[in-house]
């Protein structure tokens, strides 16, 4: 044998070792139906080898010859139904399903894949009116309660409303007078890829004090885009915008990032600003890491470009804790009336943490250098809930 076969053997081994071809149906079950095709058990037997092989279009074909004869046979409807949920059809298993139950309404497994179905469709109204009803239809039995309650908290998490509630404070350098804010949010789902937004921001600095409303729009257009439109508007505002509009856009791309684009118009007491920012992120495992570049160009001012690093730690449900760098420049009310570009340098650190699916709290800790002008220690906390 020469040099070069053997390493080639050896590599052929190796992948043959490897390599595990896909389970097919039981072989004498099919050999017990070609000799028999009209043996019902035989074929029932074979169509249920084809699923445990994970071959469910081809079970699908035999329950389909086998519900040509017998259409009200429960077991086959199940079985069928069973088939097109691991398909991922659940909305083609509801109708076997509804007609199993009518035909064998003790039967507690076309019960429980009646359930999976419409979980799967996400369906949460009539997922929670089922497992009520089967609740009263096996008393005995633990897994409808349990769920009822494991549903209950997905809705939560996936639909409910969520309040924010928080509360911060900056001391400046200088022995200039604190900076206080008070902020209150409120999001709102709508379906599964839209929901809306509202808040009020009252804030104090500079011994001016400004109220803010807000209000926006969310909406998912595909698994790959997503778009928002929000303002504010803060009437005869001192250091805060008179009024803002915010577009922004989102872009899943290969390799588990994102892309997304904002461009905001900020119309002063004074002047205007408007800015535009871009930002990539990369996801790993339970990490994010993100770059944004923006730029701000008030009225009659030449364009200032500012850039923010953040590395996110996700875990739980939409908990996490991130760390954010800032430097460049940034256009920034530094007095009542006074939108001024100052050179920018900041660190700092804020998390949000559900103690439960419905409590939670954040908080912030944070150095920001305003150019010469001075410097910022924050401080923020609150609180979160979901209903």
């Amino acid at each position: 044998m020469s040099g070069l076969s053997l390493p080639i053997l050896i590599a052929c081994l190796c992948l043959a070792a490897a390599w595990s071809p896909a389970e097919a149906c039981d072989e004498a079950k099919q050999a017990a139906v070609a000799a028999n095709p009209g043996d019902d058990d035989a074929r029932d037997a074979l169509a249920r080898s084809c699923a445990r092989a994970g071959q469910h279009e081809e079970a699908l074909k035999h329950y389909d010859i086998l519900l040509a004869r017998d259409p009200d046979n429960s077991d086959w409807l199940l079985g069928k139904a069973q088939s097109l949920i691991a398909l991922d059809r659940p909305a083609e298993a509801l109708p076997f399903l509804e007609h199993g139950r009518s035909v064998a309404p003790a039967y507690e497994d076309l019960w429980r894949a009646n359930a999976t179905a419409l979980e799967l469709l996400g369906d949460y109204e009539k997922s929670d009116a089922f497992l009520a009803a089967a609740q009263s239809a096996f008393p005995q039995a633990s897994w409808p309660a349990a769920k009822r309650a494991a549903l209950s908290e997905e809705h939560l998490l996936n639909r409910g409303t969520r309040l924010s509630l928080a509360a911060s404070h900056e001391e400046l350098s200088g022995g200039r007078d604190p900076w206080r804010a008070l902020t209150f949010n409120m999001e709102k789902p709508l379906d599964d890829r839209r929901r809306v937004l509202a808040g009020l921001h009252a804030e104090e600095r500079f011994q001016a004090r400004d109220g803010q409303l807000t209000a926006g729009y969310v909406d998912k257009l595909s698994d790959d885009w997503s778009f928002s439109v929000s303002g504010d508007i803060a009437p005869d505002a001192e250091v805060l915008p008179e009024w803002s509009l915010i577009g922004e856009v989102g872009r899943t791309l290969p390799g588990d990032r994102s892309l997304g684009l904002r461009a905001r118009h900020s119309s002063y007491a004074t002047t205007d600003v408007d800015s535009l920012a871009a930002t990539i992120e990369q996801y790993a495992a339970q990490f994010r890491f993100a770059y944004t570049l923006t730029a701000a160009r008030p009225t009659g001012v030449p364009t200032s470009f500012g850039h923010s690093l953040r590395v996110a730690h996700d875990y739980g449900d939409a908990s996490h804790v991130t760390l954010a760098l800032g430097f460049g420049e940034e256009a920034e009310a530094v007095a009542p009336g006074v939108v001024q570009v100052t050179q920018v340098r900041s660190i700092g650190i804020n998390g949000v943490h559900w103690r439960n699916t419905s409590w939670g709290f954040s908080w912030e800790a944070g150095w920001y250098e305003q150019g010469d002008l001075y410097n910022r220690l924050r401080i923020s906390f609150g609180l979160e809930h979901r209903f």
